[in-house]
């Protein structure tokens, strides 16, 4: 599969890439997910419902080898379709959405205690989960309510991308619970984030593999090089990821060199611009699909504040290529002015190659191709 940049193409001399889906996968990230929320729904310093995803999840290791079980692939497929790109959202997503469906069934089964218990649920804090676990574990439960649940918030988010959709979970909770959840990126979800990490980097015990590239690393090193000794592109990155899950492996696989270390731009230059851009009353989120990253990697010397401004924004930019495989990453490079380059490397167990194509194009997506080994023919560039 191949769309070209036709004339367009001339003109670009930057490419920015994305990694997870493009060039290192994301599976590392999903099993880490998965990781976190079974601990919280299962294990005894949250809310020890041990057997909720069956009895065989007992483990680490067992929770990875049936991971469709805590997060399914659907589920990684709607929320990249609703250009949610993050990580630690996902986490929050689905541990919400499967505490939500509990929740539910406690209110359909025991409306008195639920009543009691309602006002009292405060989630941001952790020593208020085993009391919860202890009136959670009295009742017997239908995992499909959980799959219900999900399906239903869907259903009401089906016109929401983005940061609307991030969003919408505390109005949902508000709605169909009556409980009010921290503010977006509050204490639930930096829990969420705080439990993700420490399974990232093996603080709990248990050592993840590694991560690993999209396409063997031999065919990744010798399209960076050709797009390299074409002397024609600076070549940058934007992506989500940590500064340091971005360095160290990139150094690891030896393709860090390829890359303008001025601009790699990584999620701390969005926390770092977040916190000093932000205010109580108007907080800030910059992450993807906002465009602060490829903005941030595209002009060095402009204070951040000015990334926000539609003005800015809206500036023509088609001399450069976000190269990205998420819905997120064509809305970005739409919202920045850039040219999009959509690849089919990341997310498609689930789906049709034709469905994430049509995805693209319904985005506005200037080209899509395969991987990355097709993106110097779809430059133009002749083989030697």
């Amino acid at each position: 599969m191949q769309t070209t940049l036709s004339s367009q193409r001339d003109q670009i001399n930057f490419l920015i890439f994305d990694l997870d889906g493009v060039i290192t996968s994301e599976q590392k990230y999903w099993n880490t997910a998965r990781l976190t929320v079974w601990e919280l729904m299962t294990q005894p310093d949250y809310l020890g419902l041990t057997h909720y995803f069956g009895e065989a999840l007992t483990q680490p290791h067992l929770v990875l080898a049936d991971g469709q079980q805590t997060i399914s692939n659907t589920f990684i497929y709607e929320l990249k379709r609703r250009a949610i790109n993050s990580n630690w959202d996902l986490t929050y997503f689905v541990f919400c959405l499967h505490l939500a469906g509990l929740l539910q069934q406690f209110q359909q089964c025991a409306p008195e205690q639920w009543s009691h218990l309602q006002g009292k649920v405060n989630l941001a804090h952790p020593e208020q989960w085993q009391t919860l676990g202890q009136h959670l574990q009295g009742l017997n439960f239908d995992p499909k309510v959980s799959e219900s649940t999900i399906a239903q918030f869907w259903q009401e988010t089906i016109d929401l991308k983005g940061a609307a959709v991030t969003e919408y979970i505390n109005q949902f909770y508000q709605t169909h619970l009556g409980i009010t959840l921290s503010a977006a990126h509050g204490g639930l979800w930096e829990l969420c984030y705080q439990n993700f990490q420490a399974w990232y980097e093996g603080r709990k015990g248990f050592t993840l593999p590694d991560d690993e590239t999209v396409l063997d690393l031999a065919q990744i090193k010798n399209t960076l090089q050709i797009l390299d000794d074409a002397k024609r592109y600076t070549l940058a990155i934007a992506t989500g990821r940590p500064r340091n899950e971005v360095i160290e492996p990139l150094t690891a696989l030896g393709l860090l060199s390829y890359f303008d270390p001025q601009r790699i731009v990584t999620y701390d230059e969005v926390l770092d611009a977040e916190s000093h851009l932000s205010t109580d009353q108007a907080p800030l989120k910059l992450g993807k699909p906002h465009p602060f990253v490829l903005l941030k990697a595209l002009h060095l010397d402009v204070d951040p504040a000015v990334f926000c401004t539609e003005a800015f924004q809206n500036r023509d930019r088609t001399d450069v290529a976000y190269i990205g495989d998420a819905a997120s990453d064509v809305v970005a490079a739409k919202r920045s002015g850039c040219l999009s380059i959509g690849v089919l490397t990341g997310f498609t167990a689930t789906r049709a190659k034709a469905e994430q194509v049509q995805m693209f194009m319904d985005l506005g997506c200037d080209c899509v191709i395969d991987s990355i080994q097709a993106l110097p023919q779809a430059l133009g560039i002749e083989p030697t």
